[in-house]
This record gives C-alpha cells, structure tokens and sequence, in this order.
C-alpha cells in the first residue's frame, strides 16, 4: 500500500501505521535532486519514519493513563510572566540609542537588541506590560538601523530580521505611522547578499535562521524577492534524517532543535515554497520525535555545544505549542494534550532557573553569571537571556489554553530507541524513569557512557543530568582531571586504568543497540561499544533493567583486562547548593536540602565502595563519584533516584 504524506501523517498521529521497529535511516547524498513531486520526496531521500512504531504505541498507552494524570495548573500567562522578568532586567541595561548593554560585558553582543524588541512587543500587545512600549520601541529604531545599514552587533545579522519582523507584526498597528515607517523603509532595504555574514549556499543553521526572516519580509511586503531564501534551504535539505533532525556541525542536540524552530515558524507564517511539504512533514516527524526525547522535567537533552542553556527548553516550548494547536485543528485532542503537556513540561524547567532579579541563569547552574561556569565562548547574559525572552514570548502567542493537556511520552514512557550515526544516543524512558546514553561522544563537550538519570520526583541535576570531559570546549574555572559518566574503567596488564567515558567518536564505532522488553513497566535493553578500545579491552556491553524506580546495570569488559571498576557521579554542587554525599559498604549517595538523593547500590560480589574525593567542573556545577571494583570481568550496580519526603 502506497500512502500520502497526509495519509501517513494522520496514521502515525492517529496510532494506527506501524514502522518497522527498525534503528537504521539512511542519509541524503550531497548531490540530491530535488525534481521529485513534494510529496515523495522525504520518502524517497529518508525513508519511512524510524520512530512511528514507537508513537502508535505512545498513543495507546496514553489512553491508558489519563486516569492517573495531573495537570501542570499552568497557563500561557506563566510565558509571559518569565519574558517580563527578563524584559525588565534588561530594560535598564538599555542605552539612550536603543541598544541593550551586557551588564557584564559593557557592550551590545549579538542579537539582544532585536531578542529584546521581540519579547517586549509580545508584553506590550498582551496587556501584560503596556509600560514597556517606549523602550520596544527604541530597541527598534536601533535595532532596524543597523540590520538596514549592515552594522549588527558582532556581525549577527542572520539573527536580527525574524525577530525585529515578529515584533513589526504585532506593533504595527499600535505605534505611530511615522515610527513604522522608518523601521519599514530600514528593513525593506535590506540586500540579503550583501547583509547576512554567511552565502546563501552555506550550510550553516545561521541561514535557517535568516531565511525564516526573509520570508517574513516577503508576508509583510517588503521584498518580492525569495531566490536567497530558497537557495538557503536548497542548501540545508541534505542535513535532514529521517526521524525529522537537523544535523548541524557534530550533531550538537541543542541546533537540531534550534533549526527547526525557525523552519516551524516559516510553516506557521504560511510557507508556500518549493520544499514547503517536505519540510512539512520533517517538522513534524522531528516535533515526534523531541516529544520522546524529552525528560520528565521537561528538559531537552544534552549532548554537543550549548547544551544545558535555557533558550533550550524556550524552543521546545514553541514547538510543541505550535503543534498542539495542529493536532486540534485536525480534531486530534489527544495528540494536542501531549504536545500541550509537554510545552509546560518544557515551561516548568524554565522557571526552576530565574533569578531573584528577574532574568535566568542562562546555564543550568546557579554560580554568579560574572564567572561564566559551562558558558560557551558566544555565551552572554544579555543576549542568551534576551534569547530565551524572544521564544518565550512566541510561544505565548502560539498557545491556545483551550487544549487541555494530557500524558506526554516524557512520564509515560515504555520505549527505548538509538539515534545513530547521527547524534550517537540512546533514549530509553520506563514510567518517567529516563536514560540518555552517548555511544561516542564529541569529547569536547560530553563523555561517552550514561551520561542523563531523571526521575519525575527527583532535582534532575542531582540524579545527574550530564557528565564529566576532560577537555571542555565550554568555559570552566578549573579544567577535569578526568572524564566522569556512569560506566565502567578496567585495569589492563601493566596496572593502568582506562574508562568508558574517556573513549569518544574518533575511537569507537557505532554501537550495537538490542532492545529486549519495552513497557511503562519495565524496558530491557543493552549496549555494545566497540572501536579502538585501550588497555587491552575488546568490547564494553552495559546491560539495562529500567523500572519507575530504579535502574539496574551490568557491565562486562571483554579481553585482556585484570579488574573492572563501576563510576558512579555524585553532585557536590550546582553552584549554590551543595549536597550531603555518603559513601559506606555498598552505597553511595548524593543527597539534596531538599531531602531528595541520588543512589547507587554495588550488587554481587564486590569490594567496599570508595570516594574518589575530587571536584570535577561541569556543566551543571562539580561532580565526585564513588567506584566499586571487582577482579571479575563484570560488574553489577544499581541506580535509585529517591524523591523528597512530602510534607
């Protein structure tokens, strides 16, 4: 049977066309033509969706926990509420130009000018702050000055036009004809070719970015002209998968999802071009697809550059507010409740981090912004808050608070799944247990092994939301000493050791992933690295149990090794709050003033557990671990997140 792109489409939501329970996809070849009919050409270039067995089964199993659910008591207000934290911090920081000033830096960085007139239009048309209308609009009038003119801060230009057209939208109406002229007649001059810092054929998500304001220009009528704009995302199509990703510069999660949310926003804004359906249906396969990598906290996953920031969970939002409202539109109550839950899933991790003055830690730690702990070099207050500000406030006018929210795959789950060669991780997700694995890490940023335990009732940076890598491209006060996740080392011939979590993507081929049993109840599943192993080893296999409580693991060495040991990451702080670790027999754990800990138990036969004792810089702030040992080849352990006591 032949189906359509909407046939399949509807199927898939509707639970009743089952994929092949397969890991494989295959990848868009440099020199795709792109003459096939629209509706054939994902299928033809990608394949079938990789996942859709795993969203049918969501869609039954969602039925059959909407008598257990309980609703966030969240609104669209709450995006507002958070953009104006954000907006009145920065609305001091704004010189008598226009511009927004870093508090830290002393000067404009970036987009933050036009991130800042976007959030502040949303406040104003809402009637949350109608007192913010005088600096929208003077972020405007320098903001559209320098796009027009080709001075944009830090040469972002890309940046700058979606964002200054989203506000252009909403204001239009409301602020004096003369005003609007002038920001009309400085976005209407400008030249795309000689403007935006990178070639249209570049393949950049730079130009996904610029190319969703291009067509914004062209909806509001100030160009007619779409050739940079299609040339752009003839560019980008070859950096698709299958399951609807975006594969930037070493597959870094945070710009799969970066990308797509300004190609989201095109479809919403009435994209009509040449790849109009086939980006329809990525978006949607990979808006699926986010739902079931999401965390029950609501976090979108780590892995690669500007992971943990908080404009992360901002995108999500929008996402998953946009196609709530698709699926209602197409009658679809239940697929609109999960993308509805899971965008104040996503709304919730925002709010954990706002501080007392109004703005985010723009980094999942709580040290002083001056120090820029787990910062990427292009990270900024100003910008990356303003950022997070921009896509909130989008998120709010994409919202509709008539859906009402259902079960989400994140606190359901019953899946397990591999996305590789592209991204190299494993998700796997038992009744809101969550695992995220790195099979080959980009060392620059993660180490290879478990890198992610969250529990729905547990602090989601206690139970470990990333691990260690000695050599951080991100900022750190002190470089590791070591790579840290939870994995094993062994110990070769000559008494050295060498770990898992030290072994990245130039050293180990794609791993091996044999799903066994896949229930909210129970998933089974295990994992094979192999590749340039060192010290002797041929082949690491960890093995997982995952229930809703507890996690158990086995991990085996294979080849000429004399002990194996088992690394389990205990937090020390998150740059405020540091914990209470203990580590006695057989037990180790990491305890929060909240009351909630982490727990690792040794099972088996195994020496007493042993402190490492060091303080290893993190994203999310510093680690230490504890490690059994064993002169045996395997070791067994298992993983309990333990939630606060209620009151």
């Amino acid at each position: 049977m032949t189906l359509s792109r909407r046939n399949f489409l509807t199927g898939l939501a509707a639970g009743t066309i089952l994929a092949p329970h397969t890991f494989a996809f295959s990848h868009l070849s440099a020199n795709a033509a792109y003459d096939e009919p629209p509706d054939d050409w994902v299928k033809n270039h990608l394949g079938d969706y990789p996942l859709a067995a795993h969203v049918a089964r969501f869609r039954e199993q969602q039925r059959n926990a909407a008598h257990a659910f309980r609703r966030t008591g969240l609104d669209r207000r709450e995006y507002l509420r958070l953009t104006d934290g954000i907006v009145r911090f920065f609305a001091a920081h704004q010189d008598e130009r226009g511009a927004i000033i870093d508090p830290y830096e002393k000067r404009e960085r970036q987009y933050s000018t036009p991130a800042f007139a976007c959030a502040a239009a949303a406040l104003y048309v809402s009637g949350y702050n109608r007192r913010i209308l005088p600096q929208c609009m003077k972020a405007m009038d320098a903001a559209t000055a320098d796009l027009g003119a080709g001075q944009t801060a830090d040469n972002h230009s890309n940046f700058y036009t979606v964002m200054l057209l989203q506000a252009y939208d909403v204001l239009r109406s409301r602020v004096p004809a003369a005003r609007l002229a002038v920001w009309r007649g400085n976005l209407a001059r400008l030249a795309p070719e000689k403007i935006y810092r990178f070639k249209p054929e570049s393949e950049t998500n730079w130009n996904l970015v610029a190319a969703s304001g291009e067509w914004l220009r062209r909806q509001t009528g100030l160009t007619t002209d779409t050739g940079w704009m299609e040339i752009a995302l003839d560019a980008q199509m070859k950096l698709w998968t299958a399951h609807g990703m975006y594969r930037d510069a070493h597959d870094p999660l945070a710009y799969d999802h970066f990308a797509r949310y300004y190609v989201v926003d095109m479809l919403k804004n009435n994209y009509a071009g040449r790849h109009a359906a086939a980006l329809r249906e990525l978006m949607e396969r990979g808006a699926w697809t986010s739902l079931l990598m999401q965390s029950p906290h609501g976090e979108l996953p780590c892995g690669g550059r500007s992971g943990h920031h908080q404009w992360n969970e901002a995108e999500q939002a929008m996402t998953f507010e946009f196609y709530a409202g698709e699926f209602e539109r197409r009658g679809d109550s239940a697929a609109a409740g999960a993308f509805k839950r899971a965008a104040r899933l996503s709304l919730k991790s925002i709010a954990r981090w706002q501080r007392p003055s109004g703005e985010l830690w723009i980094v999942k730690n709580r040290f002083d912004p001056a120090l820029r702990h787990g910062y990427e070099e292009y990270s900024f207050h100003s910008q990356y808050n303003l950022l997070a500000a921009a896509k909130l406030a989008i998120a709010y006018l994409r919202a509709d608070d008539r859906i009402r929210e259902r079960p989400c795959p994140a606190e359901i789950g019953g899946f397990a799944f591999v996305l590789q060669p592209a991204f190299h991780k494993v998700f796997a997700n038992a009744g809101g247990m969550y695992l995220e694995i790195d099979t080959r890490a980009d060392a620059k940023y993660n180490p290879t092994g478990l890198l992610r335990v969250h529990h729905p009732g547990v602090n989601p940076q206690l139970t470990v939301s990333d691990g260690v890598t000695s050599k951080p491209n991100y900022q750190m006060p002190k470089r590791p000493t070591r790579s840290l996740s939870i994995s094993p080392a062994w110990r070769d011939q000559a008494g050295a050791w060498h770990a898992l979590a030290e072994h990245d993507g130039q050293a180990l081929r794609d791993a091996e992933v044999k799903v066994t049993s896949e229930s909210p109840q129970r998933i089974e599943f295990e994992v094979v690295y192999s590749g340039a192993l060192r010290g002797g080893a041929t082949a690491v296999r960890q093995r997982f149990t995952v229930t809703p409580s507890r996690i158990e693991v086995t991990d085996t060495v294979e080849g000429d090794v004399t002990s194996v040991r088992g690394y389990f990451p205990l937090l020390i702080t998150d740059g405020r709050d540091e914990t209470r670790i203990e580590v006695g027999g057989r037990r180790a754990s990491a305890t929060h003033k909240d009351g909630g800990a982490q727990t690792y138990e040794a099972l088996g036969e195994v020496a007493p557990l042993t402190r490492l004792g060091v303080s290893e810089q993190f994203r999310n702030g510093a680690l230490d671990a504890a490690y059994a040992e064993t002169a045996e080849r395997t070791m067994r352990y298992a993983i309990q997140p333990r939630p606060r006591k209620q009151a």
